[in-house]
């Protein structure tokens, strides 16, 4: 019925077909939606979805015109993925449910921020190890892993979940986990935009109503000296202890910036302070602002610019070494724009199977994330030696969601060669059409070759 209504009656058809707002070019609110934090995008129709229905509706929308679709819910991905030029938007936002099952098991709407989410746990004790950032969308953060202030501790935040629904290429609704289409389960802890819209997930929480989190700081000129102390102590630390070291970019201006050794503490209370004590003597400590803080406060927001389009690439390393040390810190003050955060990863993180999630890299120990910061213009040849640093760099693997320029090539580093090759047989199996596609999306094997209104016709019909 859907379908049908949608297919006769275009615009009109898709309004009267969904619960939420539909919103086309020169509607109020049109802009904004449109609008995400690396990209301002034109698409043809919005689709503010209230509930799967209305997703079924946007993409039965999408296959009659043959347009391309894009999913949304905080938009903050680094390459602009959640947002389009001309094709459907499905804005899963309104779906924004955080709700305490049973068992300590959260149901959460995809359209939630994580902000929103750690806020409503937080009134009952409990948290869920996610991202760092308040306005980051549950959807765009749980398609890539999820790496957050308590990933040694808990693991990643796709570790966690229990169960989702999702709404897959030939308009099915489907609530999956380990027993329920299993391998599906497994694709979608690491590769959900690839393999349909998600739209909601059952997440186990975990008791934790405070953590100890904080900044030290020591002078730039021990940088080489704290950072080697740093990566040691984190390769061997307890997981209750999740760390970053921070390298801020000189902006053209002050290179004295000092060093920050970012810190969360989870677990045992009566431990922490003692776990915290070996990052105090890596060098002539500036300032120590460490406090017992509600788990939801840990969470910071960010804001740049208009004009700005950074530059994010990362990477994941197995081991440490002073070679890649000595590269990033050669890096910063040749490259003025530059910020660099070093994540220490291992504990939980580590504990999952390298084949139990579609997110592979499980012998990583530190994370490498970078930013060139500033517009364009402000940027100007930066560029060159930014990627010039990333091709010395050589790293094991990177992290989907944050890359802001991929390539073909970042695919590849993304999914090892055994994770591409199950995840290329998962699509054909789910999304043969290539519906739900970016450059980090494994594609079907063997590759469709018709159309996508032949596919989605075609998907349509084998659920009748």
């Amino acid at each position: 019925m859907t379908e049908s209504v949608v297919a006769g009656r275009g615009i009109d058809g898709l309004r009267q077909a969904v619960a939420g707002e539909v919103l086309v070019d020169g509607d109020p609110g049109y802009a904004d939606a449109g609008r995400v934090m690396m990209a301002a995008g034109r698409p043809q129709v919005i689709v503010r979805c209230a509930g799967a229905s209305d997703v079924v509706a946007a993409l039965a929308y999408a296959e009659t015109l043959d347009l391309p679709i894009a999913v949304r819910s905080g938009g903050h991905h680094a390459a602009g993925f959640s947002t389009t030029d001309g094709g459907v938007l499905i804005d899963v936002r309104p779906m924004d449910e955080v709700r305490v099952l049973p068992d300590g098991v959260v149901r959460v709407g995809t359209g939630a921020s994580w902000g929103e989410v750690a806020g409503r746990l937080s009134k009952v004790g409990l948290a869920i190890s996610s991202g760092d950032t308040a306005s980051v969308g549950v959807g765009g953060l749980m398609a890539g892993g999820g790496i957050g202030w308590m990933v040694r501790k808990h693991g990643l935040a796709i570790d966690n979940v229990v169960s989702a629904e999702v709404v897959t290429a030939d308009g099915a609704v489907r609530r999956v986990d380990a027993v329920s289409e299993p391998e599906l389960f497994w694709g979608l802890r690491g590769a959900a935009g690839s393999l349909g819209v998600v739209t909601s997930y059952d997440i186990a929480a975990v008791h934790q109503p405070t953590v100890h989190y904080g900044t030290l700081l020591y002078p730039w000129t021990q940088a080489e000296q704290v950072l080697a102390g740093w990566a040691e102590y984190l390769a061997e630390a307890p997981e209750e202890l999740t760390s970053s070291l921070q390298l801020a970019p000189t902006m053209m201006a002050d290179r004295q910036v000092p060093v920050a050794v970012m810190v969360c503490v989870a677990g045992d209370a009566e431990r922490r302070d003692a776990i915290i004590e070996p990052l105090r003597h890596l060098g002539s400590l500036l300032t120590e602002k460490v406090a017992e803080v509600p788990y939801a406060e840990v969470f910071s927001d960010m804001s740049m610019p208009a004009d700005w389009r950074p530059r994010i690439r990362n990477g994941f390393f197995d081991e440490w070494s002073t070679d890649v040390a000595g590269r990033l810190l050669d890096a910063r003050p040749r490259i003025p724009g530059l910020a660099v955060e070093i994540r220490a990863l291992g504990g939980a993180f580590g504990a999952m199977p390298a084949d139990g999630t579609a997110f592979a890299h499980r012998d990583a120990r530190f994370m490498v994330n970078s930013v060139l910061m500033g517009s364009p213009e402000q940027q100007g040849k930066q560029p060159k030696a930014f990627d010039n640093l990333w091709r010395s760099l050589k790293p094991d693997g990177a992290y989907l969601n944050f890359l802001s320029d991929p390539t073909d090539a970042d695919l590849d580093v993304c999914y090892p060669a055994s994770h591409r090759k199950r995840l290329a047989a998962l699509k054909q199996s789910v999304d043969p059409g290539h519906v739900f596609r970016s450059a980090l999306t494994v594609p079907p094997r063997p590759e469709w070759t018709g159309g996508r209104r032949h596919l989605m016709r075609w998907a349509m019909r084998s659920r009748r």
